[in-house]
């Protein structure tokens, strides 16, 4: 008889505890909301992003092709007007007229002591000139300065190596330039470097505007042997 009244407590309270589970209240649902608003969301997958296209290659550059690839047509007659003249110490003189005609071909070159594309310019020409001559084909090269400072002209031919340009004409600024320009059918104020191709018969066949660069000899040479 004295195990019944403890059997019969346990029973009370496990059904107790059992009630109190059944009616304990729910968390509220922001809090629930709350907590699952801070789980780590689940990597979204990233889009395949495509191979990089190659680059188109770049176009290669359209050689120059001078004088329009000939030198035909009736030409202009090269000015005879004497032309100044500037030399370093020491070094030949050059005649009144620049020489043209005669049976040669002459390729005028027009530069200037301040003009650094001409000064770079100017060994090249006279290698061509060289070569032109070893080949066997009658050709000239004159050099004609537009510079306006005497001062710096005298430096630069001064400075020269005996086989560098030491002597060239020179058309000083003025009526003596324009006039002269004027007769060969140019701007009065030409940008440099610029050349003119005149033919043994002494007519100029074209203008060259610009530079003259090594890849341009074998044009050169076709010019001059027709």
């Amino acid at each position: 008889m004295g195990r019944l009244p403890a059997l019969a407590l346990t029973i009370f309270v496990a059904c107790a505890c059992e009630a109190d589970a059944k009616n304990a209240p729910s968390a509220p649902r922001e809090r629930s909301q709350a907590i699952a608003d801070l789980a780590p969301a689940a990597p979204a997958s990233t889009p395949a992003r495509a191979p990089p296209s190659a680059s188109a290659p770049a176009k290669p550059k359209e050689p120059r092709i001078l004088c329009g690839g000939h030198s035909s047509g009736p030409g202009k007659l090269f000015p005879k007007k004497p032309v100044g003249r500037a030399a370093a110490p020491g070094a030949p003189e050059l005649a009144e007229n620049v020489a043209v005609g005669g049976g040669k071909w002459t390729w005028v070159n027009f530069w200037a002591a301040w003009c650094a594309p001409c000064k770079e310019e100017i060994p090249r020409l006279q290698r061509f000139e060289q070569q032109l001559t070893r080949a066997g084909t009658a050709f000239r090269l004159a050099f004609i300065t537009l510079d306006d400072d005497p001062r710096q002209l005298d430096k630069f031919l001064t400075a020269q190596s005996p086989e560098g340009l030491r002597t060239s004409y020179w058309l000083r600024e003025g009526k003596e330039r324009d006039e002269w320009l004027q007769a060969a059918g140019m701007e009065p104020d030409p940008a440099l470097p610029i050349h003119l191709l005149v033919d043994p018969q002494g007519k100029v066949r074209c203008t060259v505007k610009g530079a003259i660069e090594d890849g341009d000899y074998s044009q050169i040479a076709a010019l001059v042997s027709k």
